[in-house]
């Protein structure tokens, strides 16, 4: 029972998770939206100086590493700072629909931002390896987030910045990483307070950018598949469109087994048009798409051909089992309830014709059998299923 207490609140923290990378897309987030969860990784940020500086304060025995008047008057100012970001994140809700705050406020968030990280380096040291890692994946989260107008108008005055520190530091006209006292240290690159403060400042931004690129990596990852799904489907009715029905046919026919072909085209779909309008033309197609999907195998491949013409790909069938397919799709279209906005029924039908590979060496000869066999159908008054062959055998006596 008390594992189950356990479990239970972590598989919904998970599931809450998962629904939020798959269902929020932050590269599809406003600028508002962006500034806002960059505000409060800077609150983050400048929280966790708090915590750093109250433990030392609070730490008789490491006093002699830092500088005590410093680190207190800082603490002030970090306070301050944190009062300011969440005052920012404010306008990003109240004025979400402003144009003006769409422009102006990521722009000062950004801005805001750097500046900060320019303070907190320039303490820590302006080249330390967490100034570097801060200033390193800040960029890269940025320009991910935001325009590149908009973080290189930070990030070229932040880095001028940086480097004018390191060079007053290095003639000795301002003091290298001020927050720390390094007349106590022996070696700084062993001591363990700067490298255990180096560690505590690396660690959250290491953290939280692996965090927002894996997030980042993975909405992509979909938007990917589903951009690449979509490039395969016809839009109006969700089956294959051509282009992805060439690649599938060509890929039953290299894999060398028997394979079927059914050409449909509905009969006088036109005259639905000039009665009912384009409209109602469309919704009967989809309905037509579903009704074929639905009387198909699981292995067979549903496409639109072009206008009201489908075609079905049938794997490891002959031309007897394609007939019967087609006239069970016949049978099932012929008793479609298909009504219009008017509620009036409209009278659906369909013309089939089948080839089989069994009879042609190259797909696209196959098709152009079917097509030959739909073409007889249609001649002689539509609403039946034809194979090839039959027409041939016909025309041969």
């Amino acid at each position: 029972m008390k594992i189950r207490l356990i479990t239970h609140p972590i598989n919904k923290i998970k599931q809450v998770i998962l629904e939020f990378i798959h269902n929020n897309h932050i590269i599809n987030w406003t600028p508002l939206q962006k500034s806002a969860l960059m505000l409060v990784l800077a609150c983050a940020m400048s929280f966790s100086w708090l915590l750093w500086k109250g433990y030392i304060l609070m730490m008789p025995s490491l006093w002699q590493w830092a500088n005590l008047p410093l680190v207190k008057s800082q603490i002030w100012l970090n306070l301050i700072t944190l009062l300011l970001l969440a005052l920012l994140i404010i306008p990003c809700y109240r004025y979400k629909d402003q144009e003006w705050a769409q422009k102006i406020v990521p722009l000062i968030s950004v801005q805001f931002f750097m500046l900060m990280l320019c303070h907190d380096g320039y303490l820590i040291g302006s080249i330390s390896p967490a100034t570097m890692v801060g200033y390193v994946g800040t960029i890269g989260v940025g320009l991910v987030l935001f325009e590149r107008k908009i973080v290189y108008s930070a990030f070229i005055p932040a880095t001028i910045i940086l480097a004018v520190c390191t060079y007053l530091s290095m003639n000795g006209v301002i003091p290298y990483a001020p927050l720390f006292n390094f007349t106590a240290f022996r070696h700084a690159q062993t001591n363990p307070f700067w490298l255990a403060s180096m560690l505590f400042f690396i660690m959250p931004i290491l953290g939280v950018c692996f965090v927002l690129f894996e997030i980042l990596l993975t909405q992509w990852r979909q938007r990917e598949t589903y951009i690449q799904r979509l490039s395969q489907l016809d839009p109006l009715t969700n089956v294959l469109n051509r282009r992805s029905l060439n690649t599938h046919l060509e890929l039953m026919h290299q894999q060398q087994f028997d394979y079927a072909i059914v050409l449909l085209d509905i009969d006088h779909f036109k005259k639905i048009n000039d009665i009912y309008g384009h409209h109602q033309g469309d919704q009967v197609l989809i309905e037509i798409a579903q009704c074929l999907s639905k009387n198909l195998r699981n292995e067979d491949i549903i496409g639109r051909f072009g206008g009201e013409e489908f075609i079905l790909l049938l794997p490891h069938t002959d031309i007897i089992q394609a007939e019967r397919i087609a006239e069970r799709c016949r049978h099932a279209l012929q008793e479609l309830p298909v009504f219009s906005t008017q509620n009036n029924p409209i009278h659906i039908s369909a013309s089939f014709g089948i080839s089989s590979s069994t009879f042609a060496n190259d797909p696209y000869l196959v098709i152009r059998q079917a097509d030959q066999a739909l073409y007889a159908v249609k001649a002689s008054g539509r609403n039946q299923v034809r194979t090839f062959q039959q027409i041939t055998h016909i025309e041969s006596i």
